[in-house]
Parts: C-alpha cells; structure tokens; sequence
C-alpha cells in the first residue's frame, strides 16, 4: 500500500473523505444470479457497477461493459447453464472511510480501474467511481 502523506489542516477541504462522496445506496448483487438478471438491476438503478455479496463478504464489483460484452456474444446452448454473476466479478480495490478522494483517485489509476469499494473491515459501506471523481470535479473539488 502506497503511503499516505498529511496534508495541512487548511487543505482537507480541497481533498475531501470519500465518504462525502462516494455512492451510500448500494445495489449488490449475488454470485448466483443470472448476468442479465444483473444487466436489467443496473438499468433499473442507472449504475454500471454491482458489488457482489455473498453474505456479508464483498466478491467484488461485476461491471455494465463486463456483462453487456458477455451478454451479446453468448449463444445459449440447450442443457448448458448460463454463466453467473460470480464468472465475471472482478475483485475491486478498497479504502477505509478515513481515505480522502486524492487516494481514491490514485488507487483507480494505480490499478487500471474505474471504482473503489469504501469498507469498515468486513462491511461494505458504499462506491466511488471515475463518475463520483468527475462530478466533484466539476463542483470545483481538485484531488491530487
């Protein structure tokens, strides 16, 4: 893990936690379900990530592209089950609540991703996504 270096006080405004930014209504997913059960709950909801649950364990995140690509290449098959979410979650990177939007940021390009997880330990406390950085942004937060 990257080390985190201290900003002065008068700058946590500029870099603030993800947990004023990130998405608190989850819409998660079972590894069991079927991927255009998935597809369908994502149009439903306007979001591109599903975390997994299994339990109270996060599997990770399935991503719209992941699903769509997959959805319309496959041609069923009599006798063979269609694949299910838990074949395409990718495992997702996670922060603590304390982390602020610069490590989220970092942490996205770091790992080639567009979402982190935000979790206390086990419990999976909401998303930020390229979205999330983008709108703060807009709004005149500047991670760095």
């Amino acid at each position: 893990m990257t080390p985190r270096i201290a900003a002065p006080p008068e700058t946590l405004d500029d870099d603030p936690p993800v947990t004023a930014l990130m998405t608190h209504r989850i819409v998660a997913i079972t590894p069991d379900a079927d991927l255009a059960v998935a597809l369908r709950l994502m149009a439903a909801h306007g979001v591109r990530h599903l975390p997994v649950i299994d339990g109270t364990h996060c599997l990770g995140v399935l991503l719209e592209t992941d699903v769509a690509r997959l959805l319309a290449g496959v041609r069923p098959e009599p006798g063979v089950p269609a694949p299910r979410v838990g074949a395409l979650c990718r495992l997702a990177p996670a922060l603590e609540p304390t982390a602020r939007l610069s490590d989220a940021a970092r942490r996205m390009h770091a790992e080639g991703v567009d979402a982190v997880l935000v979790t206390d330990g086990e419990r999976l406390l909401g998303i930020v996504t390229a979205t999330d950085l983008i709108r703060s942004l807009a709004a005149g937060r500047t991670p760095r």
